[in-house]
C-alpha cells in the first residue's frame, strides 16, 4: 500500500508543478505555442493573440488544477490513520474524486481560453 501512495503522490506532486508553471507562464502571457503543454484548439492556435488571450483566461483554472493535484498528492495518505476495512476505499475515493475534478476543471480551463480566443479571433 505504501508503494502505491508513494507513486500516487509522486505524480500528482509532477501534475501540480507542471499545473502551477503553465499558470504562472499563461497569466503572463509568455507561455509559447507549442505541441506539448497549454490549451491547444483550433482556436488557440488561430494565432499569437489567440494564444495568449487564452491563456490568460485560462490561467486561474490552471493555478486550480494545480492546488487540486497537490491536495490529491496528500489526501489519500489519509487511509493510513483510518482502520483497515476502510483504507482501500478512503484511497480510492480521494484519488478519482481528485483525478475526475482535476479533469474538470482542466476541461473548464479549456473553455473559458476557447471563448477568449474566438472573441480575439473575431474581433481581429
Amino acid at each position: 500500500m505504501i508503494g502505491a501512495l508513494v507513486t500516487c503522490s509522486v505524480a500528482m506532486l509532477a501534475v501540480a508543478a507542471v499545473s502551477f508553471w503553465t499558470a504562472r507562464r499563461a497569466a503572463a502571457g509568455t507561455l509559447p505555442r507549442n505541441d506539448l503543454i497549454g490549451i491547444r484548439t483550433a482556436a488557440t492556435r488561430a494565432s499569437d493573440a489567440a494564444w495568449v488571450a487564452a491563456h490568460r483566461a485560462g490561467a486561474a483554472g490552471l493555478r486550480r488544477t494545480g492546488v487540486v493535484a497537490a491536495a490529491t498528492a496528500v489526501l489519500p495518505w489519509a487511509a493510513v490513520v483510518v482502520p483497515d476495512a476502510y483504507r482501500e476505499t478512503v484511497i480510492v475515493v480521494t484519488v478519482l474524486g481528485g483525478a475526475g475534478t482535476i479533469l474538470g476543471l482542466s476541461i473548464h480551463a479549456a473553455v473559458v481560453g476557447g471563448r477568449a480566443a474566438r472573441a480575439v479571433t473575431d474581433a481581429g
